[in-house]
């Protein structure tokens, strides 16, 4: 997840001892028991926590090792302060090399621009490729045909919108995209489909420290012909953070910036009738702009960190990788997540003689 390592670094400092742990007892008892304590199998199960920090919640694991370090003989803690100061090296080595990656990414980008080219002609219906067959593999997933095949999805089918044979192109294709991936979906209202389903192109452009997703929409009674390009930049940050350079795991997002949507009179999806704010995808245009990261408050931070989220799933899977999400040959991690948890909670209650059709979801 990409965010501020400010704001993660800052909650990491407040951390201390008193925390509750995996088990629900205090971390004040689960590190240091009380002399008073009689039972030798609570003590047993005391030493076994310190013995095996793993078992502990995070925060009562870093507590009790800063403290292990804190008690370390002189000579093993500079041996071990030696080690971390080879570790900054190692962070510094990483920069440049996630540096020398975003750049790489820059280049073949450029190199697959003809193809995006490709792919937009045939989804506006600008051009008609040939007859093709697959060159690849395409071995059928059992589970999904018995899902395929159960009474629950046939039901299921009934509902599915049918495609005009005559149809231009690939009608709501980046829609289509949309709704099939949930942190998308989440953002589309209803009001919002009609404009989306003009969607016709999604770019990216790249600087030395930041990249713009570029939305081109076609001709609509929605958007001013002035905007018909929508714009949507991200900055990074390759850098380690230095209040918190150990948390460093390559480039984050650090802040980003929308633009401003020129709207046909009374069309704007943003607002309701009587001018008040409303849910719209377009929102996403307008992200919230604190003068500090550090001092936002929940729900801004929250905000923050899902459009970053967005901007990252943009840039590295949906605009290379659009028509396999689209056929659903790829599905994002979030959903089949969401899923797989509540599979797993309801198990307990299921008979063994349930047929495969009844797990089917309709999520």
């Amino acid at each position: 997840m990409e965010r501020d390592p400010a704001v993660v670094g800052k909650q990491q400092q407040t951390d201390n001892c008193s925390h509750t742990l995996d088990d629900g007892s205090s971390s004040d008892t689960m590190l240091w028991p009380a002399k008073s304590s009689e039972s030798l199998g609570e003590f047993a199960g005391l030493l076994d926590a310190v013995l095996r920090p793993a078992e502990m919640s995070g925060r009562s694991r870093k507590a009790c090792l800063q403290h292990m370090m804190d008690q370390l003989p002189g000579p093993v803690h500079n041996r071990i302060m030696a080690l971390k100061h080879n570790q900054m090296q190692q962070i510094k080595i990483s920069e440049h090399f996630y540096r020398e990656v975003f750049e790489l990414e820059k280049r073949y980008y450029l190199h697959c621009v003809e193809l995006f080219d490709s792919r937009r002609l045939i989804v506006e219906g600008s051009v008609e490729p040939p007859p093709m067959e697959p060159s690849w593999s395409e071995e059928a997933d059992e589970l999904v045909e018995e899902l395929k095949a159960s009474k629950e999805f046939q039901q299921l089918v009934e509902f599915m919108p049918q495609m005009p044979y005559n149809a231009v192109g690939v009608p709501r294709f980046w829609l289509s995209i949309f709704r099939n991936v949930l942190l998308l979906s989440n953002m589309v209202e209803s009001h919002d489909e009609p404009l989306l389903e003009c969607l016709a192109d999604l770019r990216i452009s790249y600087e030395p420290a930041a990249y713009t997703i570029q939305f081109l929409f076609t001709p609509n009674s929605y958007l001013d012909d002035s905007s018909l390009l929508l714009t949507k930049k991200y900055f990074l940050q390759h850098q380690a953070d230095p209040d918190y350079p150990f948390t460093f795991e390559g480039p984050e997002i650090v802040s980003c910036e929308g633009c401003h949507i020129h709207w046909r009179t009374g069309s704007n999806l943003t607002l309701q009738a009587n001018a008040l704010p409303r849910e719209s995808f377009f929102n996403f245009f307008s992200p919230p702009q604190p003068l500090e990261l550090s001092l936002v408050d929940e729900k801004t931070d929250t905000l923050l960190t899902n459009d970053f989220e967005v901007g990252f799933l943009l840039r590295t899977q949906i605009v290379p990788k659009a028509v396999l999400y689209y056929t659903g040959d790829l599905v994002d991690s979030t959903s089949e997540a969401l899923h797989d948890s509540a599979s797993s909670e309801t198990s307990e209650a299921e008979t063994k003689t349930e047929s495969v059709s009844s797990s089917f979801s309709f999520g």
